[in-house]
């Protein structure tokens, strides 16, 4: 009876430890710090790809801009950027929830590879599809890369629509925005406030412009809206 039962025991543990082994293998198929989607439709716009597909959470729809996709493949992504109750003008069409990349692959990554302190690192911006229309009394994110150096220092205003909200690090909120302008693969303009914001609104501020600021660990801004006050009532688009 006690050989009886030591068997049962004995064997109970190689089905739990093949049990975890398997899990341990299908890990592997995704890399650390990545998502991945099997394509089941896809719908190019003139700008943006538009992916639906499958991952183990269900059905979702992913945006990046605009490139060959295969039906039917499996891709990896991370750092992707959710926009709820979206409007693609270009499909004319309004996604519950969509995601926006900014790179996908079909490869996956060696995990020796990815660093596990890239995490300190600051985060890559998502371009979004927005198109902001503002008056000559705006300096829209074009001009400000194209003309940092003049316009250093300077008060101005700028237009766009929120796309990332962090609340309270080093005693400031700090506001990402676009308007669907860019200069060289600029196309995200950070602003540091104490007023807050939603992700999705359509904001109007006014601050200082401020050039090559180093807060360290990887924190460095080419140009930063600083001490920036809000203009407008907010909306989304």
């Amino acid at each position: 009876m006690k050989n009886l039962l030591l068997s049962c025991l004995f064997m109970i543990a190689i089905s739990l430890s093949a049990c975890k082994n398997e899990k341990q293998s299908k890990s592997v198929d995704v890399p650390d710090g990545k998502e991945k989607i099997t394509v089941t439709e896809l719908i190019d716009g003139n700008t943006y790809s538009y992916i639906k597909g499958k991952n183990e959470n269900g059905e979702i729809w992913v945006a990046i801009r605009k490139q060959p996709i295969e039906i039917g493949k499996t891709y990896f992504y991370k750092d992707a950027l959710p926009m709820k109750d979206f409007h693609s003008k270009e499909l004319n069409r309004t996604f519950p929830l969509i995601y926006f990349l900014n790179s996908i692959s079909s490869k996956t990554a060696n995990k020796a590879s990815i660093s596990h302190g890239s995490q300190m690192k600051k985060p890559t911006a998502v371009k979004v599809e927005v198109d902001i229309k503002a008056n000559k009394d705006f300096t829209n994110i074009e001009t400000i890369y194209k003309k940092k150096d003049q316009l250093v220092n300077s008060i101005i205003k700028v237009k766009g629509k929120v796309t990332k909200f962090n609340k309270n690090i080093l005693n400031i909120n700090w506001i990402h925005i676009q308007d669907g302008t860019e200069h060289n693969g600029n196309f995200d303009l950070t602003i540091t406030s104490t007023q807050t914001v939603s992700v999705g609104e359509i904001i109007e501020f006014k601050g200082v412009l401020i050039t090559n600021k180093d807060f360290g660990a990887g924190y460095k801004y080419d140009v930063l809206l600083e001490k920036a006050e809000k203009l407008n009532n907010t909306k989304s688009q």
